[in-house]
């Protein structure tokens, strides 16, 4: 249910759109011939190659080396997280098999990925811009595209004195600059030998640059903040290849808000700085509950109080809802194990400290040889099918009284009955308490302004998710164009997201971890922000270099996906 302002501000924004990219003609992919004959041997003489991308062949994703191994596969300048997404009746989805580059560019440096992005403004090339690939709707894939792969720009350099650049009234602070290909498992490393902390996600495989530009929120969110709110500088490289330093100071600091939660559709990100905090006291609270309604309607009477009393800062981490069961997975932070003990009294958890080396505990090695660490649970979605995803925002007015907790938790028990339907693995149904900053500190919310994700994320408590996968195994053939949409797994979608939906009126959505198929995605991601997003859209890429499923300014999808089927097709 959306209120009269948004709708009003949606329909302006489908006014808007057209006149700003509906006149462009699609950018050059192969097999164009303006694509396949550009100059590609010009490139040399700059150091750079572009090569003949290959996908990764069916029965390889099918062996165990595809299916058990993320960080082989993010290792791979074709490889996604996923094998596609399922698409709805009326919006056909995306398969890692039909969306593979023509060519891609490795960098290694931020010189040649000013290069590379000039010559794609020279020749109009169609570009995708990828490090890892988790993103869930293939926001980095294109067929037929140049691929610029950033995964080698994985430098570190941590700071114990950071001013950005022309920012001379700013008070110095420690901070880390990370390249754009360096993920979580780097920095947890590197967290450890520096005893400092700087706001990461959980799935270790995954990229830190990305993940903030999309909001990034972790487990100690509501204590120091998102990816977004602490970053302090960026190195990007604009759509007609012109290298620049974004802060909040300088002539870029619109482009920097911009990146500040807006999504990657504004320019190349090379690297960014974020502030560091001293090593915190960390540890998790764990436990089942069966009954799972009056295990709900307990937890949420518990986290309310918690709110209301100020404690909600200490908390993050999730909570698993089943049709016979409840997991809580909560992460607390800057209180002792006694303290945590305390307050968790009643609740069925128990209270078990951390330090920041435990991040070690349950990771292996990649069995094929990639460098990193990867989390054993994160094994089984490496190539894994996105049937349909959602989120949406709750906050303390859907949760004060017993009658608001009982709506929420009948309306999760519809979506976990819904999500058991589809499979009895992957598909779950999420309480994500760290997915906003309401009622946080004052350090998580004081740059939070200067952010552009969903205004609701000031207020929000966290968000309820529905993630639904299937892992290779259980479907045994790789998603690609031959693929029907299942009509009734789609009809338990449908169902559980308007029984959120019902509870949850209004409530946006986080860009990283939203819906393939919703049409309101503006509106759902960025609210009010999303007006100034598109405005900064439109001054430094206004002939849509940067363009991708759900991203600002890509409202028609004719170019960046190119979907050419009709009627229930995958993709």
């Amino acid at each position: 249910m959306l209120t009269t302002t948004t709708t009003a501000f949606t329909a302006a924004v489908a006014l808007v759109m057209p006149l700003i990219y509906a006149e462009a003609a699609c950018r050059c992919a192969s097999p164009d011939p303006c694509f396949d004959s550009a100059p590609w041997f010009g490139l040399e003489s700059d150091g750079l190659l572009a090569v003949n991308a290959t996908k990764i062949p069916a029965a390889k994703l099918l062996s165990v080396i595809g299916e058990d191994d993320p960080l082989w596969l993010s290792n791979q300048p074709t490889g996604t997280h996923h094998s596609g997404t399922m698409g709805s009746p009326t919006m056909p989805g995306w398969a890692t098999a039909n969306s593979t580059a023509s060519k891609y560019i490795e960098l290694h440096d931020a010189k040649q990925a000013a290069r590379a992005v000039k010559f794609a403004a020279e020749h109009n090339l169609q570009v995708t811009v990828k490090n890892t690939g988790h993103d869930w709707f293939g926001r980095s894939v294109f067929p037929g595209s140049l691929e610029l792969w950033t995964h080698r720009l994985n430098s570190t350099q941590w700071h114990e004195s950071f001013i950005p650049k022309g920012c001379d009234i700013q008070v110095p602070t420690t901070a880390v600059t990370l390249g754009a290909g360096v993920q979580f498992w780097q920095i947890v490393e590197e967290m450890a030998q520096h005893k400092r902390l700087v706001m990461t996600g959980t799935c270790l495989t995954v990229g830190h640059v990305g993940f903030s530009l999309g909001g990034g929120y972790g487990d100690h969110s509501r204590m120091y903040g998102s990816g977004a709110t602490n970053m302090l500088e960026a190195e990007v490289v604009l759509a007609d290849g012109e290298l620049v330093t974004a802060n909040e100071c300088g002539s870029y600091s619109d482009l920097f808000r911009a990146l500040r939660g807006g999504g990657g559709a504004f320019a190349l990100v090379t690297s960014i700085t974020y502030r560091t905090y001293p090593e915190p006291r960390i540890g998790h609270a764990f436990g089942t509950m069966h009954d799972p309604l009056a295990a709900l309607q307990q937890f949420l009477e518990w986290y309310s109080g918690i709110v209301q009393k100020g404690l909600a800062k200490h908390w993050g981490g999730t909570v698993e809802v089943y049709p016979d069961r409840m997991n809580f997975l909560l992460k607390y932070v800057n209180l002792s194990e006694q303290e945590c003990s305390t307050m968790v009294t009643g609740t069925g958890m128990l209270c078990s400290t951390e330090n920041m080396e435990d991040y070690q505990s349950d990771t292996i090695s990649s069995p094929n040889g990639a460098p990193g660490l990867e989390p054993e649970w994160e094994l089984t979605s490496a190539s894994s099918y996105h049937i349909a995803s959602a989120t949406r925002y709750f906050k303390l007015e859907n949760i004060e009284t017993e009658a608001q907790r009982e709506v929420l938790a009948k309306a999760l028990m519809t979506a976990a009955d819904q999500a058991s339907a589809v499979t009895d693995r992957g598909a779950s149904v999420v309480i994500s308490l760290n997915y906003a900053l309401g009622h946080g500190s004052e350090v998580a919310l004081e740059h939070h302004s200067e952010t552009t994700v969903h205004p609701q994320v000031a207020d929000a408590l966290g968000t309820v998710k529905l993630d639904w996968t299937e892992v290779l195994e259980t479907i045994d053939y790789v998603p690609d164009s031959s693929c029907q949409v299942d009509q009734e797994k789609w009809a338990n979608f449908e169902t559980a997201r308007a029984a959120i939906d019902e509870a949850l009126p209004g409530s946006g959505s986080y860009y990283n971890e939203g819906d393939y198929t919703d049409t309101l995605w503006q509106d759902r991601y960025w609210g009010s922000n999303y007006a100034e997003l598109l405005a900064t859209k439109k001054k430094y890429d206004p002939e849509g270099m940067f363009s991708c499923h759900q991203c600002v300014g890509s409202a028609s999808g004719q170019c960046h996906r190119r979907l050419q089927a009709t009627g229930p097709v995958f993709v």
